[in-house]
């Protein structure tokens, strides 16, 4: 179990490093991603709100999913 908490710590902080320039960065990820996109699409931040979108989407799900792959081949 330390395995899998330490797997999943270290790639969110190595990821959060190549893909967030700060925490105000995450924290507009965040926003962006409970904002409905037809409200993006009609303040003209459709494109910011996708990429953002993804951004932490894919931060989260390799994150997880490296946790997960360590908790299978380890537990």
């Amino acid at each position: 179990m330390i395995y899998t908490i330490a797997a999943t710590l270290l790639t969110a902080a190595l990821l959060y490093t190549l893909l967030f320039e700060d925490r105000h960065e995450l924290a507009e990820c965040v926003k962006y991603i409970f904002k409905p996109d037809i409200i993006s699409l009609l303040q003209g931040k459709w494109h910011d709100d996708i990429w953002m979108s993804f951004k932490l989407s894919l931060w989260l799900a390799v994150s997880t999913g490296v946790g997960v792959l360590v908790y299978i081949n380890f537990g």
